[in-house]
């Protein structure tokens, strides 16, 4: 029951994350982050496109391999290397009231919650 729920939901959380703010925008923040990296306006947009393409593969990977222990750890590993970013290059994402952190957080949460349950059974 509780993979389950981890599974769910960070699935959902990365397809959300890959089609919302980058996809279907893609939203000023997404560029704006990318443009820390030195990117032009079109530059961030692809970035933004490919990130989002990234995310949905990665909750796809875990509907379907959700067995596996590789999408849970490529979750977490991959959250930490976002969270790293966003600290070092743009650390005023982590003030918004809907922020890099608390999203990030709970991917970590759920990715480590999964891959202790997926060892139990």
């Amino acid at each position: 029951m509780t993979l389950s729920l981890c599974r769910f939901a960070l699935a959902f959380i990365w397809i959300y994350q890959g089609i919302v703010p980058k996809w279907l925008g893609p939203h000023d923040d997404e560029l704006a982050m990318n443009q820390v990296l030195g990117a032009s306006h079109e530059q961030a947009v692809w970035i933004a496109y490919g990130g989002g393409a990234l995310e949905v593969g990665l909750g796809l990977a875990i509907l379907v391999w959700w067995r596996r222990r590789w999408p849970y750890q490529l979750s977490a590993l991959g959250i930490g290397l976002l969270s790293l970013f966003v600290l070092w290059l743009a650390p005023q994402f982590l003030l918004a009231a809907f922020n890099a952190a608390t999203v990030n957080a709970a991917i970590l949460a759920l990715s480590m919650i999964a891959l202790v349950e997926l060892r139990r059974s």
